[in-house]
């Protein structure tokens, strides 16, 4: 599979994730998905019986801590990520998508540089949040920077030239 192909497949594999997780709240009805506040990582919930929207809730269980206050609110469900996570998938994919359209200077060293200062913005908002308070928009626009930040960065790994960089 070429590069190129790499950056498609991945824009898609983000973009459908991010439409499931949108199409989630519509799969069931009016005000199913409440409280479901936990911490990431842990399967708190069980999710049998909801269908597709059962998996986008259990993939927003295992990677997100699903705080109600901080997802949007979507056919009176929360989503089954988080503001910040949502961004994170848009930006991946714009990201991706970005990538795929400038292939031609994804050996740029600039781009990883560029990758990693738009990861930093995240962590600086992830950071300065226990400063300044939760600030909605804030969150979903720094997810969507480091997304697209963490595509640059991957997107230059994968074609970097890997034989002048390790010189035997």
């Amino acid at each position: 599979m070429t590069r190129r192909r790499w950056l498609a497949l991945a824009a898609s594999i983000f973009a459908l994730a991010l439409a499931l997780m949108i199409a989630a709240p519509f799969m069931a009805p009016y005000g199913t998905f409440v409280g479901l506040d936990g911490s990431a990582a842990n399967i708190e919930h069980g999710w049998m019986g909801h269908g597709p929207a059962g998996l986008a809730y259990l993939i927003g269980d295992i990677f997100c801590h699903q705080q109600e206050a901080r997802s949007f609110i979507l056919n009176g469900s929360q989503m089954p990520v988080c503001i910040r996570d949502t961004g994170i998938l848009l930006g991946l994919v714009a990201g991706f998508l970005a990538c795929w359209l400038m292939e031609r200077r994804m050996t740029d060293r600039r781009v990883a540089v560029i990758g990693a200062a738009l990861v930093a913005v995240m962590a600086v908002e992830w950071y300065a949040e226990g400063m300044v308070g939760d600030l909605p928009w804030i969150r979903f626009a720094a997810g969507a920077v480091g997304g697209a930040g963490a595509a640059f960065f991957l997107s230059w790994m994968l074609y970097r030239d890997t034989e002048s960089d390790n010189p035997v």
